[in-house]
């Protein structure tokens, strides 16, 4: 009797001792698999009977300047079957949808398409996608088969009406790591996040077979429709300067070249031009080292068609007229190691500013930069928009390497004064240049209406323009490519001749010639940049650029 009260007291003991164990283990586990563990397989019920339709944002359009499209959105359809509410089989569905669908890369022949339906309708899922892009004609002839569980869902693609017209201009859409659209280079990569919108969503909560719950949880989200662009290009003026940079091309033998057209009062750019270039709706096709815009984003030795604004610093400092003679131009000038030659070797004693612009003349310029000194310089130089980005709203844009004044040495001074050992972009170099035109005041250049308000500042007195537009005029009616200046038309100009550098030298036959200046020379209207890279009928900017830059212009005012 009494061990087994012992026995029945050890029991007791045990389980008095074990319950407070076991409800700990299970409040444990409860709160493993409520709390911590909670959320995540919440998710995962969701998923499992919840679905998610994304519904897709139309993409804004990037139009010129007078509202026609250079990017468009078409509206096109995807086709979706819900098995469910079928009421053929799957093989008279496909016979009835082959004769109403176009071909295309998935499917190129009649027997490909009908292959591909019919493994998609073997898809163990109630609600199958079968065909991507529809056109709107497609679309009518399928829903008119009048086909029970058959449906349609808005999709867009992006397109291009002018093909590689302004492509560097506009980037083009690819995708992203995910999956989604994104815009790439140009307006397109640099306004992504405005033109794309807001993609929409319908959150449905559905049965174990699929099946919606009536009263089951729904939610709808409207997509948001992307805004869209205006632009500064006109549309004319930007097809005659690719059709004549692809001439010139050819004529003067060149591996690229680029065209700039700027609005002299507004700073707005009219034309944008580069080639090789790109059709963006075809983007994959080409090589992707044409996709960034050498306007903004390759960087160039300018060579003489710097000086004028190295001459017009000088000016507008007093430290020169143009009239003062040049006490260091007799004969090459020695820095170091290095010698400062003319272009052609002919040297002038006691040759004036003008005449240092008009003959190209590198030791003249190397006189202006003393006078101004490297404080100065810098000063000019950061004034007329160099070493920063112009916000030109590209998406590849760079800035280039600007120099504070205690970073010039004797030899930097020197060559910067003539356009070598500075790094710029043809985009910066106009709207520099531009500068003169606009009665000294600066503007940043600008492809989109309104967007931003441009920058201004003064940089240059009216009376130095003047003399600066004088000194100009000259140089184009009385230098090396006064034989191809139009007649009745008055430019104010300076030809270039630069050379490119190459692991640490410059390269002894290659060049960029350029030409860029304004018309009307007195009440300009518009300033241009006409740049060529390796022509092979000639290295010299006033043989190769200028012609083509009069040429244009002419077309232009006509």
């Amino acid at each position: 009797m009494l061990k087994t009260q012992g026995t029945t007291s050890n029991r007791l003991q045990v389980i008095t001792f074990l319950i407070p164990i076991i409800f700990l283990i299970l409040v444990g586990r409860l709160f493993y698999w409520m709390v911590i563990r909670g959320p995540e397989l919440q998710t995962k019920a969701n998923r499992q009977h919840q679905t998610v339709t994304i519904l897709k944002a139309k993409r804004g359009n990037i139009l010129d300047s007078e509202g026609g499209v250079l990017a468009g959105t078409k509206n096109l359809y995807h086709l979706f079957v819900y098995k469910p509410q079928l009421t053929i089989s799957n093989n008279d569905l496909v016979e009835k949808l082959v004769t109403h669908l176009a071909f295309d890369q998935e499917a190129s022949t009649e027997a490909e398409l009908r292959d591909h339906l019919q493994n998609r309708l073997a898809l163990d899922s109630n609600w199958v996608s079968l065909k991507h892009y529809l056109i709107p004609e497609e679309k009518e002839k399928v829903e008119s088969e009048k086909i029970p569980g058959i449906g349609f869902e808005d999709e867009y693609v992006r397109f291009y009406p002018d093909a590689s017209m302004a492509g560097q201009i506009l980037g083009f859409v690819g995708q992203d790591a995910a999956g989604q659209e994104q815009g790439y280079f140009g307006l397109e990569g640099y306004f992504d996040r405005l033109l794309k919108g807001r993609e929409g969503r319908i959150r449905t909560e559905n049965d174990a077979q699929g099946n919606p719950i009536l009263i089951g949880n729904y939610q709808f989200l409207h997509s948001i429709e992307g805004k869209s662009l205006k632009t500064t290009i006109d549309k004319r003026m930007q097809y005659l300067s690719e059709a004549m940079l692809k001439e010139g091309l050819e004529k003067y033998q060149a591996s690229a070249g680029t065209i700039i057209i700027m609005e002299t009062a507004t700073g707005k750019i009219r034309a944008m031009v580069s080639n090789p270039n790109y059709d963006p709706g075809k983007f994959s096709e080409f090589d992707n080292k044409v996709y960034k815009n050498p306007a903004v984003a390759d960087l160039f030795e300018p060579g003489s068609v710097f000086k004028p604004l190295v001459m017009a610093a000088g000016l507008n400092e007093n430290l020169i007229t143009p009239e003062t003679q040049c006490d260091i131009c007799s004969g090459p000038i020695n820095i170091g190691k290095y010698t400062i030659k003319t272009w052609d070797e002919k040297y002038h004693a006691s040759t004036t500013m003008t005449d240092v612009i008009v003959h190209s003349d590198n030791t003249g310029m190397v006189f202006v930069a003393r006078k101004l000194g490297p404080e100065k310089f810098a000063e000019y130089i950061k004034n007329y928009g160099f070493g920063k980005k112009t916000k030109i709203q590209l998406q590849e844009e760079v800035s280039g390497v600007g120099r504070e004044a205690n970073n010039y040495g004797d030899i930097d001074l020197a060559t910067n004064s003539f356009g070598q050992g500075i790094a710029v972009t043809p985009v910066q170099l106009i709207a520099a240049l531009n500068t003169i035109a606009n009665n000294g005041v600066y503007i940043s250049p600008t492809l989109v209406e309104g967007e931003p308000s441009p920058e201004t500042r003064s940089v240059l007195r009216p009376e130095t323009v003047s003399k600066m537009t004088q000194i100009m005029i000259q140089a184009v009616e009385s230098g090396e490519a006064k034989w191809a200046r139009p007649k009745g038309l008055t430019v104010a100009g300076k030809t270039g001749t630069a050379q490119i550098p190459i692991e640490g030298h410059y390269d002894p036959e290659k060049t960029i010639a350029s030409f860029i200046g304004f018309f009307p020379a007195y009440r300009p209207q518009y300033t241009m940049l006409v740049s060529l890279r390796e022509p092979q009928t000639s290295p010299w900017g006033s043989e190769t650029a200028a012609p083509l830059w009069f040429a244009l212009a002419k077309q232009l005012l006509l």
